[in-house]
């Protein structure tokens, strides 16, 4: 009778241990389903401001892409002499046009985040090479623009001062300036043709960068779509 009730007792005490253990088990199941849920939502919610960031960047890349072209072609034919200005106002306006290039300045936060240690979106092996590849297009784009930078800065701002011309000229506003005539009296000088001539080079390569910035956020952009 005694070993009966050893055995009876052992057999509804493992009975109560499997239960807890069940129990330990179905819980922590159900508290990892809970924790996935929770990084699925946190990398949709990533997903989704990544993507609204690359877009956003890519709009404007986009009208610089344009702009910058539309400078170039003006560039090419100036350069060539087969833009011919007589007013001194329509000098003035060219000149001031070619030296105002787009170099939106974009920002990649989210991005940045995603290439460190500390990103949300994890398993994806594909994107991570897309966004390694859209942030070196984004360094490439600053790289060339700080060449376009210096040649401003460096020989275009000091050339203007030292022909009386001045840098205050050098925007879209400037046709209600009567110092225009200053301006446009260079337009065809050798100096400014050497000043544009360089311009155009990196301007070229500028834009060239931001053509691949254009096409790698395009491809970043489907990449994010597949996830």
């Amino acid at each position: 009778m005694n070993d009966r009730k050893v055995r009876s007792y052992m057999a509804y005490a493992l009975g109560e241990i499997l239960l807890v253990v069940i129990g330990i088990l179905i819980a922590l199941s159900i508290n990892n389903w809970n924790e996935g849920r929770k990084e699925w939502k946190k990398e949709k919610l990533t997903i989704g401001i990544l993507s609204d960031e690359i877009e956003k960047n890519l709009a404007l890349t986009r009208e610089d892409f344009i702009h910058n072209t539309q400078i170039l072609d003006s560039l090419t034919l100036y350069l060539k002499g087969e833009l011919e200005k007589s007013d001194e106002y329509e000098k003035a306006l060219f000149i001031s046009y070619t030296l105002n290039y787009n170099w939106g300045k974009l920002q990649y936060p989210t991005l940045a985040q995603e290439l460190g240690p500390n990103r949300i979106i994890r398993d994806a092996p594909e994107l991570s090479t897309s966004l390694k590849a859209l942030n070196d297009a984004h360094i490439g784009v600053d790289f060339q623009l700080n060449y376009l930078n210096e040649l401003f800065n460096n020989q275009t701002v000091p050339y203007l001062l030292d022909a009386g011309a001045g840098t205050g000229l050098i925007n879209t506003m400037f046709q209600y300036n009567r110092e225009a005539s200053k301006l446009g009296s260079l337009y065809g000088t050798e100096a400014l043709n050497n000043i544009l001539s360089i311009q155009q080079l990196f301007l070229f390569s500028y834009n060239s960068r931001i053509g691949a910035l254009i096409s790698q956020s395009e491809e970043t952009l489907e990449t994010l779509k597949g996830l």
